[in-house]
């Protein structure tokens, strides 16, 4: 097995784990890979698909042309029938993709074959009760991959039939040679050191490539602007409210932005340690606004942004979402402690 998930980085303990089951002979048929987006888990998922199925390059080639197309379908097959991808259509997994699959799984001869699906807590009800049912009457020589960010939306019924496998933040020598070794991927913005990319993104490579790419230090300027706005302005919430967003996407890389600088804030307000914080470039301009944000309103002001995050991962408007921010810390600054799970 010395060639044993090659697209993996990091994750030692993930692949001491499968090799140990399948040297066993117990690798369970449902398995379920969890853990922050950007990890690498559908990477790993396709990885160990492929290994399963006999190994082959071409996969790679065929993800490829997956991950650009735009056209949805219910189901991709990829190595002639032997790996399945269910994506969500939309917004959701639909119960028409997994009865599609089922109509597949009747002509399955005893070939092994794996079924992987992508954002697993996007099922809807409909979709999740079709497919626990296919795990009540489990197929020989048929695994399914869950992957999910968010297994605690996954039905306990769905996640007590499979086994968890975690994905954690890559150390930082792992992420130092991946970003080595994949340097046209992450293309970072030629201000940006590894060093820093590591350091904002805790280790994450997906959260890297969206922070620290050009696209990305363009919004941490904007997440700064917003901070001096919010902090200073007398007409904060009007300015800002007017602020608009096209793509969720970008939306989400201004909140991390905005909690990575608010994390900042938090620590220079309750501490004297400038070496935990992470915009080293801003240090001056954070500086000018740590006695706004002292007796714990920096605490508060991070707890509102970190909600904003989950909720813009549940596809909240991100209308709603920017009014609740604006709100929520105008009421911090003046003392009011209002927070969404109060």
């Amino acid at each position: 097995m010395n060639q044993f998930l090659t697209h993996v980085y990091g994750q030692e303990k993930l692949k001491r784990e499968l090799k140990l089951l399948m040297e066993n002979h117990r690798l369970p048929h449902t398995m379920i890979f969890y853990g922050d987006d950007g990890l690498g888990k559908t990477t790993a998922a396709f990885d160990f698909a492929d290994f399963l199925t006999g190994a082959s390059e071409k996969i790679w080639v065929e993800i490829k042309k997956i991950k650009s197309s735009k056209n949805e379908k219910l189901l991709e097959n990829l190595k002639g029938d032997r790996v399945w991808y269910i994506r969500p259509m939309g917004m959701e997994l639909k119960i028409d993709q997994f009865r599609a699959f089922m109509e597949e799984m009747a002509s399955f001869d005893e070939k092994l074959r794996v079924c992987i699906i992508d954002d697993a807590q996007k099922m809807n009800q409909y979709a999740a009760n079709s497919f626990l049912k296919t795990l009540e009457e489990p197929v020989e020589n048929l695994y399914f991959i869950l992957v999910t960010s968010d297994i605690n939306t996954l039905l306990p019924t769905i996640v007590s039939r499979g086994e968890r496998f975690p994905f954690f933040p890559l150390m930082e020598n792992e992420f130092y040679y991946l970003v080595e070794t994949e340097a046209e991927e992450f293309n970072f913005d030629g201000t940006v050191r590894k060093e820093t990319a590591f350091k904002v993104s805790e280790g994450n490579p997906g959260v890297a490539k969206d922070l620290c790419g050009e696209k990305g230090m363009m919004q941490l300027d904007v997440a700064m602007r917003f901070w001096e706005t919010v902090t200073t302005s007398s007409t904060a919430f009007s300015s800002l409210s007017a602020w608009t967003f096209k793509e969720r996407e970008d939306f989400l890389v201004l909140l991390r932005w905005l909690i990575i600088i608010g994390r900042d804030l938090m620590i220079g307000a309750e501490t004297t340690d400038d070496q935990l914080e992470k915009c080293m470039q801003w240090s001056d301009r954070e500086k000018r606004l740590l006695k706004y944000w002292t007796d714990g309103r920096a605490i508060e002001a991070l707890a509102v942004l970190q909600k904003a995050e989950s909720a813009c991962r549940r596809y909240i408007s991100t209308k709603n979402i920017w009014d609740m921010i604006l709100i929520q810390l105008q009421h911090i600054q003046k003392g009011d402690y209002i927070l969404w799970n109060r």
